[in-house]
C-alpha cells in the first residue's frame, strides 16, 4: 500500500478509537511554581549505562540524584518508565545524546504496570531539563511535564504513544524545542490547562518541532502564554489546533502568540 494510504488508514483509525481507550490516570493539578524549592549542596554528575557505569537504570540513577545534579545516559535501549516527582529534584538535567537521540532509546513495549504509562513523567519538579531521547510505546505518554514551571524538553522524539507525544499540563512557562513527534493517536504536542498569571508572564515557546503522522499534530487545550514559531506540521489529521473546554480549568485561553511556521515547509501537506 502507498505511504500516503497507509497513514490516511492509521489517522481514520485513530479517530474511532474510543474515548474510554485514552483515559489514563494522571497525577491530579497541583499549584505549579509553588514553592519548596531550594536544593542545598553540591551539583555532581551521573552516568548510566548497560555496562561500567554506577547505574544500569536511569531511574535508579534519579532515586540518587537531587535538584541540580546531572544525570548522563549512554547509548542504549532502556525498557523503563523514568519519574521525575517532587521538589527535591528542582533544576535536575537528564541528558541522553542531544544530536543523535535516536541513539538512546526508552521502549516501553515490555514494560509493566505503572512505568508502562509514560517514558518520562516530571511532575511537581520545576526547571527540569530533559535532552536527547527517542521513547516509544508507551501507554499514556511519550513525554509528560505537569504541576511545574520552566521545563525544557529539547532533542527528543515521540513515537507511537498511547495518547501524546511530548506533553505539558498545568504547567506555566516550558520549552519545547528541536523535537519530532509522529504516529501518536492524539496530538504529537500539547500545552493545556495554562493557569493564568498576573504581573510579568512566563512563556511557553514551541519552537523548531515537527509532527507528522499524528490525528493532530499541535493541540492547546485552553492554553495560555504560547508561541508556536518556525516548526512543521503535515499528514495529521489537522496541523494546529488551539481550542477551549470546559472539562479543563482556565478556559478561555488567551494571551498566545500567531503560531508561526518556516516558510519553506508546510502544513498537513499543503505547502504555505
Amino acid at each position: 500500500m502507498h505511504r500516503s494510504h497507509l497513514l490516511a488508514a492509521f489517522v481514520v483509525a485513530m479517530l474511532v478509537v474510543p474515548a474510554g481507550a485514552l483515559a489514563q490516570n494522571y497525577p491530579p493539578p497541583g499549584n505549579p511554581g509553588g514553592g519548596g524549592g531550594k536544593v542545598r549542596g553540591k551539583a555532581k554528575t551521573l552516568k548510566v549505562c548497560k555496562k561500567g557505569c554506577p547505574y544500569k537504570s536511569i531511574q535508579k540513577a534519579i532515586d540518587a540524584a537531587r535538584g541540580k545534579d546531572t544525570i548522563r545516559v549512554k547509548k542504549g535501549t532502556y525498557a523503563e518508565g523514568v519519574q521525575i516527582v517532587g521538589r527535591r529534584y528542582n533544576g535536575l538535567k537528564l541528558i541522553g545524546d542531544p544530536k543523535h537521540p535516536g541513539r538512546v532509546v526508552l521502549n516501553g513495549k515490555r514494560v509493566k504496570g505503572g512505568d508502562a504509562q509514560n517514558a518520562v513523567l516530571i511532575n511537581n519538579s520545576d526547571d527540569v531539563t530533559v535532552d536527547g531521547f527517542h521513547a516509544r510505546n508507551y501507554k499514556a505518554n511519550c513525554f509528560f511535564a505537569t504541576n511545574l514551571q520552566d521545563y525544557v524538553l529539547n532533542h527528543l522524539v515521540a513515537e507511537r504513544c498511547g495518547v501524546y507525544g511530548v506533553y505539558a499540563f498545568n504547567s506555566k512557562g516550558g520549552k519545547m524545542l528541536n523535537s519530532e513527534a509522529f504516529y501518536n493517536p492524539d496530538s504529537g504536542f500539547y500545552v493545556g490547562q495554562t493557569p493564568p498569571q498576573s504581573g510579568r508572564k512566563k512563556r511557553t515557546l514551541v519552537k523548531n518541532v515537527t509532527a507528522w503522522g499524528n490525528v493532530l499534530g499541535f493541540s492547546g487545550t485552553n492554553m495560555r502564554y504560547t508561541t508556536i514559531t518556525k516548526s512543521r506540521w503535515y499528514n495529521n489529521g489537522a496541523g494546529i489546533v488551539p481550542n477551549t473546554l470546559d472539562s479543563e480549568k482556565y478556559y478561555p485561553p488567551t494571551g498566545n502568540g500567531t503560531p508561526v511556521v518556516d516558510p519553506c515547509s508546510s502544513v498537513n501537506g499543503a505547502p504555505l
